[in-house]
């Protein structure tokens, strides 16, 4: 477990994590322009925030990079001047949602709104957005209503980012600004209409908020240690901050949409000086592949540039510098791939391996960004669901904790349900809504984006240069932990007779969504007798080069009357098939794109298109249960996919 399971009051808690040696030092009066710490490394005052003053040790070791010098009082903690300049900005705290969200609730607002949550079922309230993007929330009667973001006074933001924010908000659509006033309302927000159009102002939304939270915090916990420096009440006390420095968390596929994310971080905070800025380019930037100039431009977004799947980084900023590579422990925000994170995890945060398993730099995020979590989920799911079991706990380790400014529902164990987590995604997937079900517990209730859509099947008319006929072949499941095996019953029962009967058979191309269906498949055809005298091959994600070419030439020559190929293979490599004659869904795709990028197929087959085979007309069917809503309303319709899984007049549905 990475962390304890005490989740007691916040009396025992303290007592627990006294010191053995009873009260600390007594607490000395400092000017507020003399900072021993920054000498000897240790506070002088048990009150001001270890967090926001400890030394920095890098996660990685220093390489032999060219960097800025940086002072010290830039590199620490902050100043008087950082102190003044938080009191200036200082407004109504019932305006501002981040003091509605964080500051004002007390433990019994807290729970009382958890229990009539759980006592009440929530019922979800929808509605339109524009013409074709459908609003749904769940939130408690008495939570604030998200507002649209039309104007820079709309939003509390901090006086360093209004300048570049007034840029952004004058360019966002109606859509896009009924999405940043749910953000910025610090709602669970979670977005299924990611495009490559709108994912840079997405993410410009984001980075905005996670910038001014960030700020906000430390500002407001600079002031108040300004404070007790000056004060002789030893009663005072301000409860601003919680286990931990980092308040952000940020989830991203690869390294390159990292460097993206951290480009608009830098454009908006503008700071004067980058500590290791040369070190982060050298290990995460790098130029485009020229030979995926041709791919689709989804597929040069995610890919493009330095594709690795595995990185994590901490950002720690001060008044004028943002540092990069800071530890986990003195960072303000952390962005990672999820193999990336569960590696930190399992490590103790550190690329010492040996360290025994430590998330506690997790105990206080306040803000999770998922962006691009239907990329995500082609890699590993399970580890997006892993770092979110290991969000909120209270440490092991105080790590220079100061426990009397620490917010008292974080001591009581309450701060999942402050947590925000906003989920961008090209599409939703049941995945994604579990996660979303069984992970986001945020008080101020959750807003969710569905677009309507009109099909993508449509689109194959304008991609394909022949008629094709679209076929769905609907088949009884009666639960979905059952389906797997219905769909391979339905498709050795159906599927495979046909083809075998078919003796000239030749260019089958049969799209398998996942892994453990391609085993099962392919086993089915190597083994069964009445499958023995169909020849076919294999690509999917784990085939070698070498195996796709040869796999690929003999359905083309015809030796193979088969093509096996799965949803992840064509998501990492988008191969353009020659010799498909007939193309066989086993499920609908995951991406609607994919949809049309297959079935384009039959449109580069020769003997196809001079009408040689077939007529000239290529084929195109696909099964599914009602499990696969979904999938199938992306690529037939928001207005159609209501009677293809409800009809009862049939089970087979054309379209040409």
């Amino acid at each position: 477990m990475a962390y304890s399971e005490t989740t007691g009051s916040y009396s025992s808690l303290l007592n627990a994590l006294r010191p053995v040696n009873g009260a600390g030092p007594n607490r000395k009066r400092r000017k507020l322009d003399h900072h021993p710490e920054l000498e000897t490394g240790e506070s002088t005052s048990p009150r001001s925030s270890a967090t926001y003053t400890d030394h920095d040790k890098t996660e990685n070791a220093p390489v032999a990079a060219k960097t800025q010098d940086v002072s010290k009082d830039a590199i620490e903690g902050g100043d008087a001047n950082e102190a003044e300049d938080a009191e200036s900005e200082d407004g109504d705290e019932t305006e501002d949602p981040f003091d509605r969200h964080f500051s004002i609730p007390t433990v019994k607002e807290i729970q009382a709104s958890i229990a009539e949550r759980s006592r009440d079922k929530q019922k979800p309230n929808s509605k339109m957005v524009g013409t074709s993007l459908r609003k749904t929330w769940l939130a408690a009667p008495d939570t604030q209503p998200s507002s649209v973001v039309r104007k820079l006074a709309d939003i509390s933001l901090k006086r360093r980012l209004q300048h570049k924010a007034s840029e952004l908000i004058a360019d966002l659509t109606e859509s896009e600004s009924d999405v940043a006033g749910a953000i910025f309302g610090y709602h669970d927000v979670v977005v299924g209409c990611r495009t490559v159009t709108n994912s840079s102002r997405f993410r410009d939304i984001c980075v905005l908020h996670a910038l001014n939270h960030a700020f906000k915090t430390r500002d407001r916990v600079l002031k108040n240690t300004a404070k007790l420096s000056q004060s002789d009440d030893d009663q005072q006390e301000y409860r601003d901050q919680g286990f931990t420095r980092p308040k952000v968390l940020i989830m991203l596929p690869t390294k390159q949409s990292c460097v993206r994310f951290i480009d608009a971080i830098v454009r908006y905070s503008e700071p004067e000086q980058q500590e290791n800025k040369a070190r982060f380019l050298e290990t995460f930037s790098r130029d485009d592949t020229e030979e995926w100039s041709e791919k689709p431009e989804d597929f040069q977004e995610l890919f493009g540039g330095n594709h690795e799947e595995d990185f994590r980084i901490g950002l720690k900023f001060t008044r004028k510098t943002i540092k990069y590579f800071s530890g986990f422990y003195n960072s303000d925000i952390i962005l990672c791939s999820p193999l990336g994170l569960f590696r930190a995890i399992s490590s103790g945060g550190s690329k010492d391996e040996k360290k025994a398993p430590d998330a506690g730099f997790l105990s206080s995020i306040e803000i999770a960004i998922i962006d691009h979590a239907s990329a995500l989920q082609m890699q590993n799911w399970q580890h997006v669901e892993s770092a979110f079991s290991e969000l909120n706990g209270i440490p092991k380790e105080s790590h220079g904790c100061d426990y009397r400014r620490v917010r008292e529902w974080y001591l009581d164990g309450l701060s999942k349900y402050m947590q925000q987590t906003i989920i961008l995604s090209a599409y939703l997937t049941p995945e994604i809504n579990a996660l979303a079900s069984s992970r986001l517990h945020n008080i101020a209730g959750m807003i969710k984006y569905v677009p309507l859509y009109e099909g993508s099947m449509l689109d194959v008319t304008n991609s394909v240069p022949i008629p094709v006929s679209q076929t769905f072949l609907r088949f009884d499941s009666p639960t979905a932990s059952k389906d797997s095996d219905a769909r391979f019953k339905y498709f050795c029962a159906s599927i495979i007779p046909q083809i075998a009967k078919d003796k000239g058979s030749k260019g089958v191309l049969v799209y398998v969504p996942t892994y453990a269906d391609f085993t099962r498949v392919r086993n089915h055809l190597t083994n069964s007798l009445e499958s023995t005298s169909i020849s076919f091959g294999c690509v999917s994600e784990y085939t070698s080069v070498k195996d796709t070419a040869r796999a690929r030439s003999h359905l083309l020559s015809g030796r193979n009357t088969i093509l096996l190929y799965t949803e992840r293979a064509h998501h990492h490599f988008r191969y353009k098939i020659k010799g498909v004659r007939k193309v066989i869904f086993y499920g609908p795709p995951e991406n609607p794109i994919f949809w049309n990028e297959i079935v384009a197929m039959l449109g580069i087959n020769r003997d196809l298109i001079d009408g040689s085979v077939n007529g000239g007309k290529g084929s195109a069917r696909a099964m599914f249960s009602k499990w696969d809503v979904l999938k199938l309303e992306r690529i037939v319709g928001t207005d159609r996919v209501g009677r293809l899984i409800s009809d009862g007049a049939g089970d087979v549905f054309d379209f040409v």
